[in-house]
């Protein structure tokens, strides 16, 4: 069974149709990538099937369950989690802090047990600031654990951001434009981040311009034109894909 199913997806904002009857699948333990141009619909896409956006017709599965309607924090807690295009890191917390937000729709949050600061609390939360840090040391950004955020150079926050996504521990992470930005020492970091993460059993599904970091890392693609699928398949079918070399990677 597929992990994510989508079927006759459509999304329409008054009369333009930024998403058309549009249908794919994602196995487990894969990078999945999603290309095209701007204005393709991948960040529609995107939030659609992490509830910022409700489909106009269409139905989303997780896991074979429908997730139509449920609220993104809703579908965190069935191990669906995302990044941002723009950094979403809170600059006036520290390092550490940022990802141990990630873990708070795990922890015990009653008002009267946090007040009374009873044992169960404080171990949840020196477990929590023990995973941060671990998750940290993951993403390569272990030597920032003592740092606030505001120290912390974009191409390390941008690490940061997958550190605290995976703290919520998702089935699914859904990258937006995680290299966006970066050099190129920066890029081949996040290249290896994604590749970890993948190695260790998230399935990633990940939108990005640079085609280098996207052929590298993916064993599946799904080309967008103006809403609609335009191929879908391997790498090397995609570079082969007349249509895509004519409309995205330029024809000879």
């Amino acid at each position: 069974m597929s992990l994510l199913r989508v079927e006759n997806l459509v999304k329409s904002f008054g009369g333009v149709h930024a998403i058309q009857d549009l249908s794919f699948e994602i196995p487990e333990g894969v990078v999945y990538s999603v290309i095209g141009p701007n204005g393709a619909g991948k960040t529609t896409l995107f939030n659609l099937i992490s509830g910022v956006y409700t489909p106009s017709s269409g139905e989303i599965l997780l896991a074979g369950e429908n997730t139509r309607g449920l609220a993104p924090h809703q579908l965190a807690r069935r191990g669906m989690s995302r990044t941002f295009q723009n950094l979403q890191i809170c600059m006036n917390m520290s390092a550490v802090e940022n990802v141990m937000v990630g873990s708070h729709l795990r922890l015990d949050s009653s008002f009267f047990k946090a007040m009374l600061r009873l044992p169960s609390i404080t171990r949840g939360d020196r477990a929590c600031r023990e995973q941060a840090e671990e998750l940290m040391e993951f993403a390569g950004v272990g030597h920032y654990i003592g740092s606030e955020a505001d120290a912390m150079p974009y191409g390390a926050l941008k690490r940061l951001e997958i550190a605290r996504a995976l703290a919520s521990e998702p089935k699914i992470l859904f990258l937006d434009e995680p290299a966006a930005g970066l050099n190129g020492t920066e890029t081949a970091e996040i290249d290896q981040l994604i590749q970890k993460v993948a190695q260790s059993g998230v399935t990633v599904v990940l939108v990005e311009h640079d085609m280098k970091l996207v052929m590298n890392i993916s064993q599946h693609l799904l080309v967008l034109d103006y809403g609609k699928k335009l191929a879908e398949g391997s790498p090397d079918q995609i570079r082969c894909n007349p249509d895509v070399i004519a409309a995205y990677l330029g024809a000879a």
